[in-house]
């Protein structure tokens, strides 16, 4: 079925559309010449809207974390606890690479290979990005952690929430010899992680102490004000 659109929101239409056929067709086999047929335009529509193939995929891939950002908006603007920030924050994530497999894959994967050269694509990412990381630093600050150690935590954060995506995606999580559900292993490596946020930076220190190389390992002490 074509898209209805009218003039002015073809380029809209066409992403559309593109993102559905992410879930049925896979970004290999999607080109502008098969939007055009789906959006029921001529071949050299599409072209007046994108740089080519990979121009499309970028602005589609920019609509994608629009919309995880909408969501993570919505999260941050709420009058939960820090805590659920952060949880929620990390589980959207996951929510989003599970709902929408396809359009998952292109936003995080290599496919658009020069991502910096797209503006919108990197405005959205870091708007995104920008909204998960201040609910992780600001559940960090709640438990005393420096300043210096938030990109680190950060980090870790994204860590947990990409790795959970990944292997979920891939069909390499759980495994098929052990009988556990991914809620509920998503659940439990979230409050794993935050867990240990919220023992704060000296527990850290306290197992780097037990690791090989202990003494070469940098310190993430608490606040000097405290």
């Amino acid at each position: 079925m074509s898209v209805p659109y009218h003039h002015g929101n073809l380029r809209n239409a066409l992403i559309a559309e593109g993102r559905r056929a992410l879930e049925e067709i896979g970004v290999h086999e999607l080109s502008l010449r098969y939007l055009a047929r789906k959006a029921g335009v001529s071949e050299a529509a599409p072209s007046h809207h994108f740089a080519g193939k990979e121009g499309l995929l970028a602005a589609i891939a920019a609509d994608g974390f629009r919309d995880l950002a909408a969501l993570r908006a919505t999260i941050a603007a709420s009058d939960e606890t820090a805590l659920s920030k952060a949880y929620r924050m990390m589980r959207v994530y996951v929510e989003f690479a599970q709902r929408y497999n396809g359009l998952f894959e292109l936003m995080v994967g290599p496919r658009i290979v020069a991502r910096d050269s797209y503006p919108e694509l990197s405005t959205e990412i870091t708007k995104s990005f920008r909204l998960f990381a201040s609910s992780v630093e600001q559940f960090a600050l709640e438990k005393q952690w420096e300043e210096q150690s938030l990109t680190l935590v950060t980090h870790a954060a994204w860590s947990v929430e990409h790795g959970l995506a990944t292997l979920i995606l891939s069909d390499r999580m759980p495994r098929s010899d052990k009988p556990l559900s991914i809620d509920q292993v998503v659940e439990f490596s979230i409050s794993m992680f935050l867990s240990a946020v919220a023992a704060g930076a000296s527990s850290l220190e306290d197992v780097i102490r037990q690791l090989p190389d202990s003494e070469t390992a940098p310190k993430w002490g608490l606040k000097s004000d405290l």
